[in-house]
C-alpha cells in the first residue's frame, strides 16, 4: 500500500515539474523577443543620430567658410582705413572741400594753376622741409591725383559729363578738354577739375565723346582725340560753315583694355578754328563705362 502511494506521488510531482519548466521557457522566449525588438529600435535611433551628426559637421564647415570670408573682408576694410589714414597724414595741412556729390578736390598749400603750358594738365607732389606741408604744381603730362577714386562695386563704374558753355576760341594742340558739368560719376573715376578719368578697376571699357561747332565768320573746325596715358585711342573732327550754316556735331565710340590707375582724357589734336560749341541744342560731351572685367 505504501509503495503504491509513493508511485502516485512521484507521477504527480513529475507532471507539476513539467508544467513549471514549460511556463519558464515561454517566459524566457517572450523576454528575448522584447529585447530583440528594443535592440532594433536602438539601431534605428543610432542611425538617426549618425545622420544628425553628419549634417551638423557639414553645416559647421559651411559656417567656417563664411567666417573666413568675413574675416577677409574685415582685413580689407582695415587695410583701406590704414591707407586712408596714411593719405591724410601725407596731406598734412591740406583741406578737403566737397564741391558736389560726385566730386572731391584737394586744396593744399601752394597754387594749382588753371592754365598750364599748351593746355596740358597734371599734378606732382613736391616735398618741403616740413613733412606736414604738401605743395602741388602742374607739369606736362597727367599723373595720379592725390585722392584716388572711391571703391565701388564693379558694375557701378560709369560717368558722363559735358561742357556747360562754349570753349575759348582757337585752342592749341593737345589742350585738355575739361567737361565741367557732370551728370553721373559712379566710382568717382572722373574729375571735373582736370577732365581726367582714372580707372578704379581693370577691365574692358567703352568711351564715347562728341564735338560740336557753330557758324562763325571764319569756317569753324575742331578735331579731338581720346588718349590713354598719353597714347591716342581714337579721334573725331567736325567742320562748320560760315554765317548761316548752323551748327554741326560729330561723335565716336571706342573700346579698350584699361588697367586700374590708367588715365583717359580728351584733348585737341590740332589748333581749333573758332569755338568748340556746347549748349542745349548740341552738347560736346565725354562719357565712359565698364563693360566687364
Amino acid at each position: 500500500m505504501a509503495l503504491v502511494l509513493c508511485l502516485i506521488l512521484h507521477v504527480v510531482l513529475s507532471k507539476v515539474s513539467g508544467l513549471d519548466a514549460e511556463d519558464w521557457r515561454k517566459e524566457i522566449e517572450k523576454r528575448l523577443s522584447s529585447l530583440e525588438e528594443f535592440n532594433v529600435h536602438l539601431q534605428k535611433e543610432n542611425a538617426n543620430l549618425r545622420f544628425i551628426v553628419s549634417e551638423t559637421q557639414h553645416e559647421n564647415k559651411l559656417l567656417k567658410r563664411e567666417l573666413n570670408k568675413v574675416v577677409e573682408r574685415v582685413d580689407k576694410c582695415e587695410e583701406a582705413i590704414l591707407t586712408h589714414d596714411d593719405i591724410q597724414r601725407t596731406l598734412g595741412r591740406g583741406t578737403v572741400t566737397k564741391e558736389s556729390d560726385d566730386d572731391l578736390k584737394i586744396f593744399s598749400k601752394g597754387n594749382r594753376h588753371s592754365n598750364p603750358r599748351r593746355g596740358e594738365r597734371s599734378m606732382e607732389l613736391v616735398g618741403s622741409e616740413n613733412e606736414n606741408e604738401v605743395f602741388t604744381k602742374w607739369k606736362g603730362q597727367p599723373v595720379p591725383r592725390i585722392v584716388p577714386p572711391d571703391s565701388y562695386p564693379v558694375s557701378a563704374v560709369a560717368f558722363y559729363g559735358y561742357l556747360s558753355k562754349n570753349s575759348a576760341p582757337n585752342l592749341p594742340p593737345h589742350h585738355l578738354i575739361v567737361y565741367d558739368k557732370v551728370v553721373i560719376n559712379r566710382a568717382n573715376g572722373y574729375n571735373k577739375g582736370d577732365g581726367i578719368f582714372i580707372a578704379p578697376v581693370t577691365g574692358v571699357y567703352a568711351f564715347h565723346f562728341s564735338v560740336c561747332v557753330f557758324e562763325s565768320p571764319d569756317i569753324p573746325w575742331a578735331s579731338l582725340e581720346i588718349a590713354l596715358n598719353g597714347n591716342t585711342l581714337g579721334s573725331i573732327f567736325e567742320e562748320g560753315a560760315a554765317s548761316g550754316g548752323g551748327f554741326h556735331c560729330s561723335s565716336t565710340l571706342v573700346i579698350s583694355d584699361v588697367h586700374i590707375g590708367d588715365h583717359v582724357f580728351i584733348r585737341t589734336m590740332q589748333t581749333t578754328i573758332g569755338h568748340i560749341h556746347s549748349d542745349q541744342r548740341g552738347r560736346t560731351s565725354f562719357s565712359g563705362w565698364l563693360l566687364y572685367r
